[in-house]
């Protein structure tokens, strides 16, 4: 599969990562396009291979095309290459958007597929694809082919069908930015409570990622922590009052109350938690 020639359109962070492990599995890129010409150089220099190629200008043919834009910038991208190149399998890096994004590809001859890599990506030059979980979407040959690229640069391919990406996305979402929002929340709890931000932050940052570790290797219902799984209730009653005059912060602890008296059932004090933070806490509204 590395000896196929790719060609990638949007060298930004995941575009990147994906052709440095692309590279490093003995892949070899024909060209680097992005809008800007001068970008389109840079990356190539960066990355190590490939022509670059302003997008709008004509293009060398290839047998996969991988697009790495941004999701509103897909359907553009795919209008803009159409009839000014030919590719045998055409994908695209978004979460949410469906293969069919890419039609006017289609027209090209190619078949079309997405490959969602469930990764954060920094910019640094350690991001790769290699251990991530990526999800496939698309036409039978886009996800044959999808499975091999995956493969190739060590990552682990799972289909999964155009209708359900924007709950896949919006959930994958959810684990990662929603991370980051919670760490924010707590951190400006910390600064009310006289911790500076630049203290809090890190501190936080580490506490979030040693309990999301934990849930690599452990059931949810053991790798819950704090004064919900433990059924502190002096704990959470004088949790509620601090964050009385804190409504935002306030609902988001009661929606995670909630969801940590649905994964640890049956230790008890379920109706009282759940009434002290106004959720239901009975077996019947709290399914496994």
């Amino acid at each position: 599969m590395v000896s196929a020639s790719l060609s990638l359109v949007g060298p930004g962070r995941a575009g990147s990562a994906f052709a440095r492990s692309w590279l490093a599995a003995g892949g070899s890129l024909t060209e680097v396009i992005a809008r800007d010409p001068a970008a389109a150089r840079e990356a190539a220099e960066r990355l190590g291979g490939g022509t670059s190629r302003a997008l709008g200008g004509p293009h060398a043919d290839c047998e996969i095309l991988v697009l790495a834009v941004p999701d509103d910038a897909v359907a553009s991208a795919a209008r803009l290459l159409a009839g000014r190149l030919r590719c045998r399998v055409a994908f695209h890096l978004s979460g949410a958007l469906a293969a069919s994004a890419l039609e006017p590809l289609r027209r090209c001859g190619a078949a079309l597929g997405s490959l969602h890599p469930l990764r954060v990506f920094t910019g640094s030059p350690a991001d790769a694809w290699n251990g991530a979980f990526v999800a496939t979407e698309g036409d039978a040959e886009a996800l044959r082919v999808g499975e091999q690229v995956v493969s190739a640069v060590g990552a682990r391919a799972h289909r999964i069908v155009a209708e359900a990406k924007p709950l896949y996305h919006a959930a994958a979402a959810l684990a990662a930015g929603g991370t980051v929002a919670l760490i924010s929340m707590a951190t400006r709890a910390w600064g009310q409570a006289g911790i500076p931000e630049e203290e809090a932050r890190p501190a936080l940052a580490a506490l979030a990622e040693s309990a999301a570790a934990a849930t690599v290797s452990r059931e949810f219902s053991q790798a819950f922590t704090g004064p919900v799984a433990r059924r502190d209730r002096a704990t959470l009653a004088a949790h509620r009052e601090a964050l009385a005059g804190r409504a935002d912060i306030l609902e988001v602890y009661r929606l995670l109350a909630r969801e940590t008296l649905r994964r640890t059932p049956g230790r008890g004090f379920e109706d009282e938690i759940g009434s002290l933070f106004r959720v239901q806490g009975s077996k019947e509204d709290l399914p496994p």
